[in-house]
Order: structure tokens, then C-alpha cells, then sequence
């Protein structure tokens, strides 16, 4: 009896213990990314400021290159340079598949769709988006939307009827990561004299 009762306590002991490391991991996990964000925003100031890249942190592999605004879906986030996987863990990331921003061909940037993008599943048709770089800001106008397999699909960097692709995983509410599904958002650049309300 006495065994039994050292056994269940040392069990229970374990169990807290194993508890306590998983919430302890979480919160390590949370905190990092909250701090992430406060070094990524101010590397982003400094952009702004010295027009030459600031990373966020001294061994950090990416650093800021815009700004994303999707004021239709209260969409706001500071895009980063590639998209690795390491990048996408901090935002969004202008993809090497497409072109930089101060090239006239198709910019890609892509995110998690259950983190940076998750507001994508409610952008529409004729939706702006806005994106400013240390060189300016540009309007773009949502001119189509589609679901794609990601083994098919690829950007087109000469697309005339698209110069901006945003990409995310679909579906949205999936409880498993993975799959070869992407939702995609294309759209046009708005010129001066084709409307558009600024955002920033």
C-alpha cells in the first residue's frame, strides 16, 4: 500500500514537472515572438531612416524590405526579405520566386495563413493593398483570387495582368499543416489618376 502511494506520488510529481516544462516552452516561445516584433518594427524604422538594411537582430538571416496594408481587412505587417522558413516565423516575406520591389515585374510575398495572413481569407475583389519601401508607396487593387496546387502553379514575373501575388496556405481552418494547396491573391498596381485612398 505504502509503494503505491510513493508510486502515484512520484507519478504525480513527474506529471507536474512535464507540465510545467510544456507551459514553460510555450511561454519561452510567445515571449520571443513578442520581443521579435518590437526589434523587427524598430529595424524597419531604422530602414526608413538610413535606407540600408537594418536586421532586427545581429545574426538574424532576414530583415525588413516593406510595409503591407490591407486597410478592407485591418491587415498590417512588416514583410520581410525571402521567404525560409525561419523568415515566415517573423512575417511576411517578399519571395525570391518574384522580383523586388523596385523592379517592374511581379512582386510574391508570402505568409502562414495561421499567423501574418491569417486575415487573407476575408480580402475581396477590388480590395486595395498598400505597400511602402524605403523608396515610396505604391497601391495595388485585388483583381483576382484563387485556390492553386503549389506542385502547378507559379508566379508569372511578366504577367501583364498582375504585379502583385500575395500567397498562404489554404484552407485557412485546416488543423494540420502541409498540403499542396495555396490561396492567391493578384493584383494591379494603381497609377496616379486610377483612384486609390493612401493608407499610410
Amino acid at each position: 500500500m505504502i509503494k503505491n502511494k510513493h508510486l502515484a506520488g512520484l507519478v504525480a510529481i513527474i506529471c507536474l514537472t512535464i507540465g510545467v516544462w510544456q507551459l514553460g516552452s510555450a511561454g519561452w516561445i510567445y515571449s520571443k515572438a513578442y520581443l521579435a516584433r518590437f526589434l523587427i518594427n524598430d529595424a524597419w524604422q531604422a530602414t526608413l531612416v538610413n535606407n540600408s538594411i537594418s536586421k532586427p537582430w545581429s545574426w538574424a538571416d532576414t530583415w525588413p524590405v516593406a510595409e503591407i496594408s490591407v486597410p478592407a481587412i485591418g491587415l498590417n505587417e512588416i514583410v520581410l526579405s525571402g521567404d525560409s522558413g525561419e523568415a515566415l516565423a517573423f512575417g511576411p516575406g517578399l519571395s525570391n520566386a518574384g522580383a523586388s520591389f523596385d523592379s517592374a515585374e511581379v512582386k510574391l510575398i508570402s505568409a502562414h495563413r495561421d499567423t501574418h495572413f491569417r486575415k487573407l481569407e476575408y480580402i475581396a475583389a477590388r480590395d486595395e493593398i498598400y505597400i511602402a519601401t524605403p523608396a515610396g508607396k505604391k497601391a495595388y487593387r485585388v483583381t483576382g483570387i484563387k485556390i492553386v496546387d503549389s506542385r502547378i502553379y507559379r508566379v508569372d514575373p511578366l504577367a501583364a495582368r498582375y504585379d502583385l501575388v500575395l500567397a498562404t496556405c489554404y484552407p485557412f481552418n485546416a488543423m494540420m499543416a502541409g498540403g499542396h494547396e495555396r490561396f492567391i491573391v493578384e493584383a494591379e498596381e494603381i497609377h496616379p489618376g486610377q483612384g486609390g485612398q493612401q493608407a499610410f
